[in-house]
């Protein structure tokens, strides 16, 4: 199995014992071998941190200061090498085998330069994890009751932001909506930026259309809600701005369950 041309990282602001998780499962399950490029991004780091990265051969990148996750992607985004890089939060466990890794990725790549995509959404379609809040709002919308039709009646620029959604909802969202969806292999769909708004979670990105595009306008962009203080992204793009440029999304299988332990440490 020949090495796949993509970096890994991963932003880990404390939580340790999730870290060792996630990076325990990157190991039995091969992720960490398909790439010599891992690294792991340590704001208000301790000799803790620094043990448990070391420990599964990734580099760290060390920061005294708390960063914020817009701030952290940023830092860790700016150290990594150019071309697809594969952004992972410390709580992130992979779900999946070696093989099908191996098989989505690098499908994933390709398609990544191929359709000049934004992101590819890496969360497990079957296993996302919790917490998930998307799906109960697209269900709210669009189940086949009554009070979901009238909901699409009275709020149909609402309804329509969340058909991307469906990716996660139907095993053939494509035949849902057909005239959004695209399907491109089997559990693989493109999705505009129209319907589906930006995720952190399990990205595949181009390194520089990532810093170039998404970091610098969330920076840009003013907005009154923080997470511990800090712009974390999500928020910041959830505009006019990210839904009119109508950026292509690929929605994967997936490999990722969001499985944050005990040890918060925030």
């Amino acid at each position: 199995m020949n090495k796949l041309s993509f970096a890994i990282g991963v932003l880990s602001w404390k939580g340790y014992d999730s870290l060792e998780n996630v990076l325990n499962s990157y190991k039995e399950n091969g992720l960490s071998n398909m790439t010599d490029h891992k690294f792991v991004c340590l704001p208000e780091y301790t000799d803790e941190g620094i043990s448990i990265v070391n420990k599964y051969n990734y580099k760290p990148i060390l920061v005294k200061e708390n960063l914020g996750i817009l701030g952290g992607f940023k830092k860790l985004a700016e150290e990594m090498p150019k071309g697809p890089i594969l952004l992972l939060e410390n709580d992130l466990e992979l779900v999946e085998n070696k093989k099908e890794i191996y098989s989505q990725l690098q499908k994933s790549i390709n398609l990544l330069n191929e359709h000049r995509l934004i992101q590819v959404r890496l969360r497990s379609r079957k296993d996302p994890g919790e917490p998930f809040v998307g799906l109960s709002k697209y269900k709210k919308y669009w189940s086949d009751n009554l009070i979901s039709k009238i909901k699409r009646h009275l709020r149909p620029f609402k309804a329509r932001k969340l058909i991307g959604t469906s990716t996660y909802y139907f095993d053939e969202p494509e035949k849902m909506h057909p005239h959004i969806i695209k399907k491109i292999y089997k559990g693989f769909y493109l999705v505009p930026s129209s319907v589906l708004t930006w995720a952190n979670l399990a990205i595949l990105v181009d390194r520089d259309v990532y810093l170039k595009t998404i970091i610098n306008r969330a920076e840009q962009t003013k907005s009154k809600k923080h997470i511990n203080g800090f712009k974390n992204i999500e928020i910041e793009l959830n505009n006019s701005w990210w839904r009119k440029n109508e950026f292509k999304i690929l929605i994967t299988p997936g490999l990722f369950k969001h499985n944050r332990l005990s040890h918060r440490g925030y």
